[in-house]
Parts: C-alpha cells; sequence; structure tokens
C-alpha cells in the first residue's frame, strides 16, 4: 500500500510540474496606468499612439502614451510558489520513499528525522530554482512615464510580444 500512495504521490508531483495554463499566448503583459486600474492580460496590438491588452476575462482595454507608467513583459510559466511546493513534496515524496523501506519500524524517530530533513531539503531548492527561474521570466519592463517621444522611439520594442492568436471580437452596446 506504501508503495501504491508513493506512486501517486510522484505522479501528482510530475503532474503539477508539467502542466500549464491553456495556449493563450506566451508571454503576459502588465500596463500600470495614471488613470486606469493595473492590467494584466496578453498585448494584442502596438501603434506609437498606445497598445491594446485584452485581459484575462476577455476585455480588451486601450491605453494611450499619456495614460501609461509602465509597461512590464514576463513570459509565462511556473511561478516562485510552484517551485518552492514542488521542491517541498519531491523531498517528502523521497523520505516517505525511504521510510518505506524500514518494514519493521525500528528506526521511525530517525526516519521521521531524515524525512524532515529531506522535505526542508526539498523546499530549498525549490526555492533557488524558483528565484532563478522568476528572474529569468523577467522579459522587459518600460518606463513609459506618459511621456510620447520615448514611448515612439521604444514602441517597436514591445511588437515581438504580440500575441496573434484568435482575434478579440469586440460587440457595441447601443
Amino acid at each position: 500500500m506504501k508503495v501504491i500512495s508513493l506512486l501517486i504521490c510522484f505522479w501528482c508531483i510530475c503532474f503539477s510540474a508539467n502542466s500549464q495554463t491553456s495556449n493563450t499566448g506566451d508571454y503576459e503583459v502588465k500596463v500600470f496606468s495614471y488613470t486606469y486600474k493595473t492590467t494584466k492580460g496578453h498585448l494584442k496590438k502596438v501603434t506609437p499612439e498606445g497598445v491594446g491588452i485584452e485581459d484575462y476575462q476577455g476585455n480588451y482595454f486601450i491605453f494611450r502614451t499619456k495614460d501609461i507608467i509602465k509597461i512590464k513583459v514576463k513570459r509565462r510559466g511556473l511561478t516562485f510558489g510552484q517551485f518552492v511546493s514542488g521542491g517541498t513534496l519531491a523531498g517528502l515524496g523521497i523520505g516517505a520513499a525511504i521510510w518505506s523501506l524500514d518494514e519493521q519500524g525500528e528506526n521511525t524517530t530517525e526516519m521521521a528525522k531524515l524525512t524532515a530533513a529531506l522535505t526542508v531539503a526539498g523546499a530549498l531548492v525549490g526555492t533557488a530554482v524558483g528565484s532563478v527561474a522568476a528572474v529569468a521570466n523577467k522579459k522587459m519592463a518600460l518606463r513609459v512615464n506618459g511621456s510620447q517621444s520615448y514611448f515612439l522611439e521604444n514602441h517597436k520594442k514591445l511588437e515581438k510580444y504580440v500575441n496573434h492568436s484568435q482575434a478579440t471580437q469586440h460587440v457595441a452596446n447601443y
């Protein structure tokens, strides 16, 4: 029974590590604005006048240059918390696997200490990997601060992050 529960535990770890959100674009854009709320979503359009963002609820927002404080672009993927939890679960799983080798139950206290140590070590490794991944996911930050001339010089840098998947359908409410 211990072996079956251990296999289920490792399957869950592998599944959670490999699962991603639906294929809705590789990059997440976060726009900070003077007049509107901060919006996260996919970059749909870049022009010299501003940017068009589709948030995760399907709403389409147009931000003019004078309203934009900053635009952050990062690659979508696993987050820091997912790496930490994955490392912790992996350490716990390895500790439980080693503990399952003690079938007579003679070394319970030593096995508990070893499992706890491996769990902490897994959490530390997950923290280190998550930190590196979080830094690597940052692609670009464009500090516009409402400057039209700065945005005109740098708006071409955003074009490679435009999500060309499935056009947004706009409906006018009359």
